[in-house]
């Protein structure tokens, strides 16, 4: 015996189906889940997205949740609660292991729960705990029956050459996906560090000003304590320079931004000599972003506090900002 059907033997003994069965169900499973993410983002945000992971249409998590689901519950599948309940947490529990693995590997987010009640670290939450359970549990009933008769249908060599060019298309998908989003968040990290640096110089200025007023007070403290008056003018002085002090590092938050929509923004001249070179090579990397990671840009859902949020975020508002705008002009045209 072969070391593959060895292999696939150990397997098949696991497995409550064939291996081909069980990567059939899991293609079928994914393709499925995609819909379904198309469908309830198209309802909730009124427009398509490429919802997932990977750039083919399969969800990955959507195929093994729900394998898992049939594993486990198929046996005990009249008994609704037990399903029920079986399904939200087998389910839940993939869709945290999956999304821990991707924020580990990639530090980006495909779907964030943080706004949510009775959420973990924004990875899960009860509300889709609960839609987990009533999808599964129906499609145990409507599905799942369907699929094993479409299975069925086919005999072993149709059987092997399904999974053998599903499988091939979705390698071929992981391995483009992950060098996408490895390039992806190298330029988000160039970007930001960008940022992050004019925001180091802005707060050592604001530093500065706060130390200047603390010695101020510091001094004056003595002098000011001798009368009453002399004491309210100290307040209103020192009221005055934290007001100042409150407007230049806002000034400064807005000069950031300015800055950063500079670069974003082709064509735009920068703001002083000594960051025209690095303007230019902004102006190119984020272009490039727009091009080859538009999709990542779309699918991601960043949490608050991950790294590069408002720069994610600022892009994915710019991006919105452009279609809105072609939109616009294509209906003008149309007119």
């Amino acid at each position: 015996m072969s070391i593959t059907a060895h292999f696939l033997k150990m397997i098949n003994d696991v497995l409550p189906f064939s291996f081909l069965e069980s990567m059939i169900m899991f293609f079928i499973y994914g393709f499925i889940g995609w819909i379904v993410e198309v469908i309830y983002y198209g309802v909730t945000e009124g427009k398509f997205i490429n919802r997932g992971f990977l750039n083919g249409p399969h969800c990955p998590v959507y195929g093994i949740g729900f394998y898992g689901v049939i594993w486990f519950f198929q046996p005990v599948a009249h008994n609704f609660p037990l399903l029920f309940f079986g399904s939200a947490i087998v389910c839940t529990v993939v869709e945290l292991i999956a999304g821990v693995i991707l924020y580990w590997i990639f530090h980006l987010r495909w779907w964030d729960y943080t706004d949510y009640k009775f959420n973990f670290h924004g990875f899960i939450c009860l509300r889709f705990s609960i839609y987990w359970g009533i999808a599964c549990s129906l499609g145990m009933f409507m599905l799942h029956p369907s699929v094993m008769k479409i299975i069925g249908l086919m005999n072993g060599t149709v059987r092997y050459g399904v999974v053998t060019v599903l499988s091939m298309i979705l390698i071929i998908d992981i391995i483009v996906t992950v060098t996408s989003i490895f390039k992806f968040n190298e330029k988000i990290k160039f970007i930001t560090n960008i940022s992050g640096g004019i925001r180091l110089v802005s707060d050592k200025l604001g530093s500065q000003i706060y130390d200047t007023v603390d010695t101020i007070m510091t001094k004056t403290t003595p002098a000011v304590e001798t009368t009453t008056h002399s004491y309210a003018e100290f307040r209103d002085m020192y009221t005055k320079h934290r007001e100042e002090e409150k407007m230049l590092s806002k000034e400064h938050r807005a000069q950031e931004r300015e800055l950063l929509e500079g670069y974003l923004n082709m064509g735009k001249e920068s703001f002083n000599k000594t960051r025209h070179a690095a303007g230019k090579k902004i102006t190119s990397m984020v272009d490039a972003v727009k091009v080859s990671s538009l999709r990542t840009l779309y699918t991601i859902r960043p949490g608050k506090k991950d790294d590069n949020y408002e720069t994610i975020r600022y892009l994915q508002d710019q991006l919105e900002d452009q279609l809105e705008d072609q939109q616009e002009k294509e209906k003008k045209r149309c007119v």
